[in-house]
């Protein structure tokens, strides 16, 4: 073996303080961590048992201190190490990096590493990796992360099509798979129904507005037959105009296919509905305050409905 094969680099702080014991070295790339036994002991068991055995066949490095080979990379050790101290606060370079210390925080039996690393994967990678996420709670058994990360996934409209494929779906069972499918569409049903009653809306908030109510002035968008009935708060069944009418059927089908508040908040149907309204003499002066206002209302309720749908747990 060369010179070079045989050249070995310190970690970064803090793992290269010489007054350390013991020495975690990658045999990938040939870096040393200078630690202690103690608390390498006290996070995994599996250290601690090795700890208990003869040492004398370990090699020993340039100052005499044992020498465990490791076949982790540096990178990985780095961020699984950094996660023994609660003083540090990591952060993982990529997710591959996250998922490479979980199975090692596995390995070594280091359970509240493999905690910690979980919440922080959560925090930063669940806006833009939610389905991988979602695969690597279900294979760690996470059913609060699971939860997190499929809520996350209603942001996908008609999730299962061959369109959705994601990289860690090789990683989980059909099952968990369609765990996620089944918490998605009953998600979307719950979403759907909030625009079949409004029932669920305040009286004062929802007063006088122009979809269902006028004061004294006829509103000429009532004044033909064939017009839908709905409940509106406790004032019982109201007659709604056309426009209203065709803005929840329109919504609520997109919210069947994608059950998020981005599906109300990004929807053409209610421009649609804005510019139909207006075109009522009585309607147009109050359609943009009202229909803001109805909107907000409208989130809030499909927010509220959606957080009810559990996914699935695992038996």
């Amino acid at each position: 073996m060369s010179v070079a094969e045989e050249t070995t680099t310190t970690a970064n702080a803090p793992f290269d303080n010489p007054d350390g014991d013991i020495i975690l070295r990658s045999t990938t790339d040939r870096v040393d961590f200078y630690l202690f036994k103690a608390i390498l002991s006290l996070i995994s068991p599996v250290f601690k048992d090795m700890f208990t055995l003869p040492q004398n066949d370990l090699q020993l490095g340039v100052s005499s201190i044992p020498v465990i080979p490791v076949a982790e990379s540096s990178a990985t050790l780095e961020s699984l190490l950094l996660l023994c101290y609660p003083a540090t606060t990591p952060a993982f370079n990529s997710l591959d990096i996250a998922k490479a210390v979980m199975e090692t925080a596995k390995k070594y039996d280091m359970q509240a590493v493999l905690s910690r690393a979980a919440y922080l994967a959560m925090s930063q990678f669940l806006p833009t990796h939610f389905l991988e996420l979602y695969a690597l709670s279900c294979r760690f058994g996470w059913q609060h992360h699971a939860q997190t990360a499929a809520t996350r996934s209603l942001e996908i409209k008609n999730l299962g099509r061959p369109s959705t494929e994601f990289e860690s779906m090789r990683d989980i069972t059909a099952l968990d798979h369609h765990r996620l499918l089944v918490y998605h569409h009953a998600c979307g049903i719950a979403s759907q129904a909030v625009g079949n009653s409004l029932s669920w809306l305040e009286p004062i908030s929802s007063k006088n507005m122009p979809m269902w109510s006028h004061t004294s002035k006829e509103c000429p968008c009532r004044n033909y037959g064939g017009l839908r009935m709905l409940q509106v708060a406790d004032f019982g069944n109201l007659k709604i105009t056309q426009w209203f009418s065709e803005y929840l059927f329109s919504s609520g089908k997109e919210l069947l296919e994608r059950p998020c508040e981005s599906t109300i908040w990004e929807s053409a149907a209610y421009s649609r509905a804005i510019t139909k309204g207006a075109e009522c003499s009585v309607c147009r002066s109050t359609i943009v305050e009202s229909m803001d206002k109805f909107r907000a209302m409208y989130i809030a309720q499909v927010k509220k409905v959606v957080a009810t749908v559990r996914l699935e747990a695992h038996d």
